[in-house]
């Protein structure tokens, strides 16, 4: 008997799995999980009743627009007179400044100069209270201040 045959490695088979169904199983799990998620939607906490224009612009880049809305609070836990919400909480005019330092420094370095302030204010707030927030804005030069307004339906 020639040794070289006896220690001949047998053929070893190796388990395979099936990978024809992975398709499948992954279409199922994305869909399960696209039905399944919740879209948070954001909670204003006061309420802005938009005032009417005749000449609109609209922004290109709207990652530059940072929004303040100033109105009455939908909830007596908020006070009852005029507040300032901005980043999704209500802030105090002297607060203003510093909010809007920390809003430039999300942006890129090169845009940091062009940051837009998109105010909502409700039509039925004092100028006062939107003039306080401008001469705040001025402060950290945020100078470009775009008011939201809804187009006036006829003339």
């Amino acid at each position: 008997m020639n040794t070289a045959n006896r220690f001949k490695k047998k053929n070893q088979h190796t388990a395979e799995i099936s990978t024809a169904s992975l398709p499948d199983i992954v279409f199922l799990l994305l869909f399960f999980f696209m039905v399944s998620a919740t879209i948070k939607t954001k909670e204003e906490m006061i309420t802005v009743e938009i005032p009417k224009a005749q000449a609109l612009t609209k922004v290109d880049q709207k990652s530059l627009l940072r929004e303040i809305s100033i109105g009455l609070p939908k909830s007596s836990r908020y006070g009852s007179s005029p507040s300032i919400e901005a980043g999704g909480r209500i802030i105090s005019l002297e607060e203003l400044p510093q909010w809007g330092i920390e809003q430039r420094e999300q942006l890129p370095e090169a845009q940091k100069d062009q940051m837009i302030i998109l105010l909502r204010a409700d039509e039925h707030v004092s100028m006062g209270l939107v003039s306080d927030v401008q001469e705040k804005l001025k402060e950290i030069n945020a100078r470009k201040i775009l008011y939201r307004t809804l187009k006036e339906t006829g003339s």
